[in-house]
């Protein structure tokens, strides 16, 4: 988990793609005072949002304002939280930070790493909320300028319509937080890979080439260790859900996790939850059978991607 002093140290360019701010020319000779209640979100050409103000005025004091709520669970202090971040200087317009075209970032929902200000509001909002910050030049020693960011809080858990599982396949229960767990039935696991989505999100389709944020746990079959040195039937193996562990990113196709999941969750879409059986010719042939829930909370398709 990325764990920050405060949400404006966040403010690095990224390689995964960049906008640029609306602004008009700059007044170097006037600096009055500027308020939130002045920038305006607007659209742009790619999935990032864009910020019109007025340039080159003084921002003394971190502000922040709620643009919409969302219609999800309301946040709690000390869970995860997962953000899409645009940033930008509000002297010269110069991006400073965009995760929509790309990968969205996550944090821990406490003062000490967003910031008293921003906490306070989302505290307040639900999952699906869109904030408008103001940081001032001198929340952050590297801040030369007040920067404005459009902060939309993103699910860190499936969201979707629930689908009737297989009765035959690993049966999964989820948390009140959406962290799932399984009972694996009796016997050897399937010889093919089995898919089966348990929760059909509506967002991106994941293709060849997509980039990828994802929880998961992966528990073993059959392979399991005993008295003798065995591991045991429903252990896990690993699972990014401890709330000291990023959600996990991976490239489809590239090559960075076992076949099971790159032709798994091929097609799915973001906020599904899957179910993926993985034999050991489509995972780890040291560790038998292994299943596999994975919750799919962003999807970016990079342009030209399949």
């Amino acid at each position: 988990m990325r764990r920050l002093a405060v949400l404006a140290l966040a403010l690095v360019p990224l390689v995964l793609g960049a906008c640029s701010a609306t602004s008009s020319d700059v007044d170097a000779s006037a600096s009055p005072s500027g308020d939130i209640s002045d920038i305006v979100i607007g659209g742009s050409d790619t999935l990032a949002p864009s910020l019109e103000f007025t340039p080159g005025l003084d921002y003394s004091e971190e502000q922040s304002k709620v643009v919409w709520d969302g219609d999800g669970e309301y946040l709690q202090d000390g869970e995860p939280l997962l953000l899409d971040i645009y940033g930008a200087s509000l002297d010269d317009g110069t991006t400073l930070i965009n995760t929509y075209d790309g990968l969205p970032r996550s944090f821990l929902l406490a003062p000490e790493v967003v910031g008293q200000e921003l906490y306070q509001r989302l505290l307040d909002v639900r999952v699906g909320a869109r904030l408008l910050v103001v940081a001032p030049p001198g929340l952050d020693a590297d801040a030369e300028s007040p920067i404005a960011m459009v902060v939309d809080v993103l699910p860190d858990h499936a969201v979707g319509a629930e689908v009737a599982e297989d009765p035959a396949l690993p049966q999964v229960t989820r948390s009140a937080s959406g962290e799932p767990s399984v009972t694996i039935p009796k016997g050897d696991g399937p010889a093919d890979l089995q898919i089966a989505t348990l929760v059909q999100g509506s967002g991106s389709q994941v293709k060849d080439g997509s980039y990828l944020s994802v929880n998961y746990t992966a528990w073993y079959w059959s392979a399991g260790k005993d008295e003798d040195g065995k591991w045991k039937k429903g252990d896990v193996l690993d699972s990014s859900w401890p709330v000291e562990t990023a959600p996990f990113e991976l490239q489809i196709g590239s090559g960075q996790v076992v076949r099971g999941l790159d032709e798994g969750l091929l097609d799915q879409t973001a906020g599904s939850q899957v179910l993926l059986v993985v034999p050991a010719s489509y995972g780890y042939a040291s560790k038998g059978t292994l299943v596999f829930v994975v919750d799919i909370l962003d999807v970016w398709n990079p342009e030209g991607s399949a």
